[in-house]
């Protein structure tokens, strides 16, 4: 398998055999602000030459045989400009776009009508099918990470974690569905169980635009099912820029102020403008602490009318303190070669979360109630480096284009600790475990009978290292008037190791008993000389939680220095490490060699085909461990041994993209593409763990096949000075999907037979997931003052799914001996993480200075997760979360000062059982939260 030296060692060859040719530089501006227009497409017609503008506004001309040209310059929102050049051209040449329908006497900046329109442009003109989110209008969106702003984009939803959104999920497939990049690399996986990433850690102030892919080409990574989110971070501009902002927050629920956050980008271009160098930096301090409602249910049969009847398992009462520290930054430098650019670029984002839980848990089932404190770190790090470079070649005047890269990730929680008192016979004969109140109020709370149970301390490392090189070829041609496009090959390397290490020291009550005997004198104990609750209790006050809904709320709350005192004072001596833990250790390394060739076609200037094929080969490699828990004389013994296993795999990628412009401002495009998803990590782990305890096998599954799917699209767009209208639909055919079957070992000669068996397998049937998408981004110039400066960006999804969930079932024996029969079959459903649908709506305005935008996102109804029935299956409950931006400007001189406010509603993230909305399974609370400062940028 080819290694990244080797494709390094043949670019290098390739260019040091190559004829590089000369080119001219161009700048499109703004006729009346002399800003840079980005995205504005140009064309040479009669040639296969033609692009875009970069961040900079420019542009580059390869040579042209001798002879007289037109160059074409277009851009929605600005009149169109023809210029005739010839061959002899200046070093660079500027070129001023006036804008649509405004007087020369009339000067307007509005950055959310520049970046509607920079958005509309790179849109319209991709080659896939892809929406955009510009630099522009990233600034004036209130949100605090990236994933709250790909979430305004059609056809995505999030899920959320601490009051935030973490991870985006694209036409309704789960977050490890997607690709996610920086620059084109590819940002390994952060969670411990999955391929998802967590997206909070990435800041927007770093951020110089965002788009997403709903239909790849085969010179993208295969592994996109959902679609790919890809972040441009800043690069260099002319002339020294900087921008400044500091701002401070405000936490309703916790009553805290003070919170602060700044952000710093600044550039310029260095050696006669050929080298560009830009730094940008962010820091962030909120306060994500919630109140939290929490439960697990049983069915536990029907009434007379066929309805569920659910009792109550376990009932979670938390209060939650947490700080949210987010900092990190970039930097990049570009330099513009003869025939050719070369950038190198690094970008870090880091998410320190500290948090502090207590907790009442009612346990009805056991007819206990515990105290619980938790006080826990977890720092999450991503960091992608990359070299890339574009060289135009005299050889058949081609483009060579290669990079490379380094990216790690982090996911650790290098601290967990954990003291836990419980309360036995803690109910009274009053309960009635299918009303939740009933729960509450039966409980006796009674300390004097609440002893030690637990104390615990863990740790968890999961880290990912991943390398790439990747080397791109593209050939012109033309064919007279008729037809025009190009040929493109190349390869691409992605090696990847990641590994995850889970520990545990803890202390039961028995050890914790041994702790009270050794020391009578030290401890309050109770009548069944168990150290107390008593002696632990500290003042914590959670204020008015969850409304009062509760009566007395938590209840006693738990002193945080008494139990990190214990833990201090006795841990080295009484703590044993829980061997189960490192069952669930794994390390892998994954090896994807890909190679493409693809051509672009435009036949007539109207019609554009682009097919292709790609092929990804996947060598993965694991190790993991077989173990055998059990208990003897009281106490639990792990027998484990390593295992180890490897997968090899290739995969035909063939895609067609195809753009029809049925007039200047109407176009209609299709895709039908085939992509795949790998398995998560762990589940491809042979490890095995038995727990003669509770019976119950839990086992990886080396043979889990990948998915692929065929991916399906049909748009209509159409577009002018005021904006977009599009109509989508899509159609997703999935093959081979994975899922957690829990079933009975019912092999005779199994060591295990009758114990229950949880693991990965693959659907038997196909999954399809249907969808329609609606945008519109539109202005309203056209209106009278002071109506013209009102913009609306709206965007609607609708979205279904079917596919298998397996389902046990029981059915009574035949005579004579009427032994029940137990059968694995399956039952329809939607996918999980798919809402029905999604509603994006925000209205803006500008004028004078002046910039305010209102904003509301609407998230249907959503499958959390699967239960062993439909009843006790998990729903994510449909939400509306309001946002509202204010900026204004302060003179001329580039200050600005600015207000935003988040979750004006408090809306909850609340999930429940599907029986019946009643019974929560989930219902947290984080209040609005507001942000006042001021910005500087010149």
């Amino acid at each position: 398998m080819p290694k990244p030296k080797c494709l390094l060692i043949l670019v290098l060859l390739f260019i040091a055999s190559a004829d590089l040719y000369a080119q001219t530089n161009f700048v499109v501006t703004d006729s009346l602000t002399n800003r840079p227009i980005d995205f504005a497409s140009w064309q040479i017609a009669g040639t296969t030459q033609g692009g875009f503008t970069d961040l900079e506004g420019r542009f580059s001309l390869r040579s042209l045989d001798k002879g007289q040209y037109t160059l074409q310059i277009r851009f929605i929102g600005y009149e169109s400009k023809d210029i005739a050049i010839n061959t002899k051209l200046s070093d660079e040449l500027e070129i001023r776009l006036k804008p649509s329908g405004v007087n020369l006497e009339e000067v307007i900046v509005s950055a959310q009508l520049d970046g509607q329109r920079a958005a509309i442009q790179k849109q319209v003109n991709a080659d896939a099918i892809v929406n955009v989110i510009s630099k522009d209008r990233i600034e004036e969106i209130p949100d605090q990470n990236a994933a709250e702003t790909v979430g305004r984009i059609p056809g995505v939803s999030l899920q959320r974690d601490g009051g935030e959104a973490t991870k985006v999920s694209i036409r309704g497939l789960s977050p490890r569905y997607n690709a996610i990049t920086i620059n084109g690399e590819r940002i390994p996986a952060t969670d411990g169980e999955d391929r998802s990433v967590d997206l909070s850690m990435v800041s927007t102030d770093a951020l110089d635009g965002i788009e997403v892919y709903k239909s790849i080409t085969p010179d993208q990574d295969g592994d996109a099912v959902g679609g790919t989110v890809n972040f441009l971070i800043k690069k260099a501009r002319h002339g020294l820029r900087g921008t400044f902002k500091q701002s401070i927050g405000y936490n309703a629920l916790m009553g805290v102020n003070g919170l602060p956050r700044a952000s710093f980008s600044l550039s310029n271009r260095f050696l006669n403008k050929r080298l560009g160098v830009i730094a940008t930096g962010n820091y962030q301090v909120a306060n994500r602490s919630s109140d939290f409602l929490s439960g697990s249910y049983v069915s536990i049969g029907e009434d007379s009318e066929g309805n569920a009847i659910i009792n109550a398992e376990n009932i979670n009462l938390a209060d939650r303190l947490e700080d949210r520290n987010r900092y990190g930054g970039s930097l990049s430098l570009d330099y513009d070669l003869p025939a050719g650019t070369l950038v190198l670029s690094s970008f870090i984002g880091v998410v320190e979360r500290s948090e502090q839980r207590f907790r009442t848990r009612f346990r009805p089932e056991s007819s206990q109630v515990e105290y619980e404190f938790r006080d826990r770190f977890n720092r999450q790090l991503t960091w992608n480096n990359t070299l890339s470079g574009e060289l135009n070649l005299g050889l058949l005047q081609s483009k060579l284009t290669f990079g490379g890269g380094y990216a790690r990730t982090d996911n650790d929680t290098p601290l967990e600790e954990t003291g836990r008192f419980r309360e036995t016979g803690a109910f009274n004969d009053q309960i009635d475990e299918s009303d939740l109140l009933s729960v509450f109020s039966s409980a006796n709370l009674d300390l004097e009978r609440t002893f030690f149970q637990q104390a615990r301390l863990d740790e968890t490392e999961v880290d990912t290292r991943k390398y790439t090189a990747n080397i791109n070829w593209q050939i012109p041609f033309r064919g007279g008037e008729k037809f025009e496009g190009f040929l493109k090959m190349g390869g691409k390397v992605r090696l990847q190791d990641r590994s995850r290490n889970t520990s545990r020291q803890w202390s039961a009550f028995d050890a914790i008993d041994e702790i009270a005997a050794d020391n009578p004198d030290r401890f309050t104990l109770n009548a069944d000389d168990r150290i107390s609750i008593v002696q632990f209790l500290g003042s914590h006050d959670p204020g008015e939680f969850l409304d009062n809904r509760f009566g007395g709320g938590l209840g006693p709350t738990l002193d945080p220095e008494k139990i990190r005192s214990f833990n201090d004072e006795f841990g080295p001596e009484y703590y044993s490490e829980d061997e189960r833990l490192r069952l669930q250790n794994y390390e892998t390394g994954e090896d994807i060699s890909a190679a493409y060739i693809m051509t672009k076609l435009v036949l007539w200037k109207k019609l554009t085909v682009i097919p292709g094929v790609r092929y990804e080969h996947t060598s993965t490699n694991f190790t993991g461990l077989f173990g055998r828990s059990f208990e003897l004389e009281g106490q639990v013994f792990i027998s484990a041994r390593d295992t180890s296993g490897r997968r090899n795999y290739g995969e035909w990628l063939p895609m067609v993209q195809a753009k029809y412009q049925l007039k200047p401002w109407l176009d209609v495009r299709a895709a039908a593409t085939r992509t795949l998803a790998r398995p998560n990590f762990f589940d491809l782990v042979p490890y095995q763990e038995i727990n003669d305890i509770d019976q119950i096998t839990t086992q990886g599954n080396s043979e889990l096949a990948h998915t692929t799917a065929w991916n399906f699209d049909l748009f209509l767009s159409a577009y002018n000075e005021w904006g977009l209208l599009s109509l989508g639909a899509f159609r997703k055919t999935l093959t081979n999907v994975d899922y957690q079957r829990i079933s009975r070992d019912l092999d005779p000669d199994s060591s295990t037979r009758g114990y229950q068996l949880i693991t990965r397998e693959n659907l038997p049937t196909e999954v399809q997931v249907l969808g329609l998408e609606i945008d519109i981004q539109a202005n309203l110039t056209f209106l009278p003052r002071p109506f013209d400066g009102l913009l609306i960006n709206a965007n609607y999804t609708l979205i279904n799914s079917e596919t298998l969930f397996p389902l046990t079932e029981t059915r009574e024996g035949e005579p004579p001996f009427f032994i029940p029969e137990v059968i694995d079959t399956f039952r329809a459903g939607v996918l999980p993480d798919q809402p029905n649908s999604v509603f994006n709506f925000s209205l803006g305005y500008e004028r004078g200075g002046f910039s305010g935008r209102i904003s509301v996102v609407r998230q249907g109804e959503t499958l959390q997760f699967v239960g062993d029935r439909a009843e006790v299956d998990g729903r994510f409950r449909a939400f509306s979360r309001w946002d509202l931006a204010l900026k204004q400007k302060v003179g001329e001189n580039g200050w600005s000062i600015f207000l935003n406010l988040n979750n004006l509603t408090n809306t909850p993230e609340f999930t429940f059982l599907t029986a019946d909305q009643r019974f929560p399974l989930e219902e947290e609370y984080f209040g609005w939260t507001a942000e006042l400062g001021g910005q500087y940028k010149f």
